[in-house]
């Protein structure tokens, strides 16, 4: 029962993850310069869901991987991967968060998307590195 309720957990992750990265880099590819009506609402929807699901995930995850590397059934790769996407998630999370407030000047609040940007290109490489690596460790 419990296995099945991680694995629902993982799979909606997934999903709101998928979602978060079209509706964030899609507009993008097709040339506009900023994230703006449909997009922006979808994209500011799924965004909690995604943060209330990978925190779950995460602390399951760490459970079951440890933060040694020791006797582990998971790769050593495959944990450096997680914890750098966690540790990822830290500056993106926080930068849209502070980019939202006036306690910064405009300046301060561009370079706060910047962040929030790059941030979410590393998470999405990390994750298509996961994913990559845990295909071929399954032959």
């Amino acid at each position: 029962m419990f296995s099945s309720r991680i694995n629902m957990i993982n799979t909606l992750w997934f999903i709101s993850f998928i979602g978060m990265a079209i509706t964030g880099f899609f507009p993008l590819i097709l040339g506009n310069t900023t994230l703006n009506g449909w997009w922006m609402i979808l994209h500011v929807s799924i965004a909690p869901l995604f943060s209330i699901l990978l925190a779950i995930g995460a602390l399951h995850c760490a459970k079951k991987m440890g933060i040694d590397f020791k006797d582990s059934p998971e790769s050593k790769l495959s944990r450096i991967i997680f914890w750098f996407f966690l540790f990822l998630f830290i500056p993106n999370a926080l930068s849209i968060l502070f980019s939202m407030n006036t306690w910064f000047v405009s300046s301060t609040q561009y370079v706060f998307l910047e962040v929030h940007f790059y941030s979410a290109i590393g998470m999405l490489l990390l994750v298509v590195l996961h994913f990559n690596f845990s295909r071929k460790n399954k032959g």
